[in-house]
């Protein structure tokens, strides 16, 4: 057979097959794409996956991922600092920001209130301190919510001090300037080994989500192609989290610093259903945090979801890869 009818031949089985794909762009025809993320933990993970695995590569990007506290992160994305921002978005978006949320990572919030050896009880944290990345993140509203459960107020009853990225807050503990944390599935687990405890879960108190992928209104207005191809990266790499078992706990050690057996842990917590495999959120949810926010912010009138929420590209990537495995 002569060698273009072979190649012909080749090219018709694999159409048959279904197996063609486009090829994998060179490093010199990647675009740079730095994306903001609220730090090394578990609502990184579907980022940190879709890098490993070259989803991200795929669809012509080279990522790069920047641990960045809620405030800073939204504003490098108004500049245009960063592409993309994984940290929270939606009481920015209250205030008069121009961004959208579109997609979520883990639809249940994975966090803890995590506090020194002598704290017992919550309320056995009236007159101390407390570490939140800011007040515009979840880990804000987490410990809000926790407080006013037991009858305090922040700040009126207990000190809440914004510490930025989850390793500062950490470290704070760690070094006594603060009594408490609020921490992911990962930062108590990483915690735990080193003698500090749970005294409260935060998704006893809320409903909310961690992790999410947002950009600017512009950017889906003029650009939505760049925004769908990462969101059909983003949407991968949560598969393949989910799917890969052991790749995902080698990479989730290595990426937070915590042992295979408690990233093992979190694989089976993520695994059980707080991941979202569809991105999506359902409208309880985008309700209940669309509230928070609100008063928190002192906004009186009432916001739609749509207002803040925008998953017609995620809808869309969900469709185009159906059927696809990792």
């Amino acid at each position: 057979m002569k060698p273009t009818h072979l190649l012909l031949a080749i090219l018709i089985f694999a159409v048959g097959e279904g197996h063609i794909q486009a090829a994998v762009p060179t490093s010199a025809e990647l675009a740079r794409l730095r994306i903001s993320i609220p730090g090394l933990g578990s609502s990184s993970y579907p980022l940190i996956m879709a890098q490993k695995k070259g989803y991200f590569r795929a669809e012509g990007y080279d990522v790069e991922l920047i641990p960045m506290a809620a405030g800073l992160a939204v504003k490098t994305l108004l500049a245009g600092e960063v592409g993309a921002t994984a940290a929270g978005t939606v009481l920015a978006n209250l205030q008069g920001a121009k961004v959208r949320l579109v997609m979520g990572f883990i639809r249940e919030l994975p966090y803890d209130l995590v506090v020194v050896p002598e704290i017992k009880r919550i309320e056995d944290l009236r007159g101390k301190k407390v570490a939140v990345a800011d007040r515009g993140s979840v880990t804000f509203f987490v410990v809000r919510a926790i407080l006013q459960a037991h009858g305090m107020e922040p700040d009126r009853d207990v000190t809440l001090l914004n510490m930025g990225t989850p390793a500062v807050r950490h470290q704070a503990l760690m070094t006594g300037v603060v009594h408490g944390v609020v921490a992911n599935f990962d930062g108590t687990a990483f915690l735990a080994d080193r003698g500090y405890h749970s005294v409260a879960k935060a998704g006893k108190f809320m409903k909310g989500f961690a992790g999410s992928l947002s950009v600017t209104e512009d950017q889906l207005m003029k650009r939505p192609d760049e925004v769908l191809r990462m969101v059909r990266a983003t949407l991968k790499g949560i598969r393949a989290y989910l799917a890969h078992r052991e790749e995902a706990i080698k990479h989730s050690s290595a990426w937070t610093k915590i042992s295979p057996a408690n990233a093992a842990k979190v694989h089976e917590l993520m695994s059980a259903g707080a991941l979202a495999p569809d991105g999506l959120l359902d409208r309880e949810t985008m309700e209940s945090v669309i509230q928070e926010s609100r008063e928190v912010a002192g906004v009186k009138r009432a916001v739609k979801t749509e207002e803040v929420f925008d998953f017609r590209l995620v809808q869309r990537a969900n469709e185009e890869i159906q059927g696809w495995r990792p």
